[in-house]
């Protein structure tokens, strides 16, 4: 038996956990990373929910109050799986870049960035800062 065929076999189980690892991984960030601004607006579903449920004034504040602290235990949730969910991304993306060729390198980095002006974007405009 040659020892091509075991580090074949290893080389292909390598490659398909770091593709699910990527492929999971995609998936969780889209799961919990924060919506763009154009697509979903925090406030503005809080205030059609007041307007759609005819809230009281003393209502609303309990509202307001519970999206609060359901955002602040969201973020502070995020600040321990991110930093997992940021490796998972990235050993996705260097794999992905791997395959590509030198034009599909250069597009493929001009999309992240582009990627990453909207999300500092989207962060700007919740008032969030680095």
């Amino acid at each position: 038996m040659s020892t091509s065929r075991p580090k074949s076999l290893a080389m292909m189980f390598i490659l398909g956990a770091f593709l699910t690892g990527g492929a999971v991984g995609f998936a969780a960030d889209r799961m919990v990373s924060p919506p763009r601004p154009d697509v979903f607006n925090e406030r503005t579903m809080v205030d059609e929910l007041a307007r759609e449920l005819k809230l009281s004034s003393a209502q609303r504040v309990v509202i307001d109050s519970v999206w609060d602290w359901r955002r602040k235990q969201s973020r502070e949730i995020m600040k321990t799986v991110r930093p997992t969910l940021d490796a998972v991304r990235d050993s996705a993306r260097v794999l992905m870049m791997n395959t590509l060729d030198d034009a599909q390198k250069t597009a493929f980095r001009a999309l992240l960035e582009r990627n990453q002006r909207t999300a500092d974007s989207a962060a700007r405009a919740r008032g969030e800062t680095k």
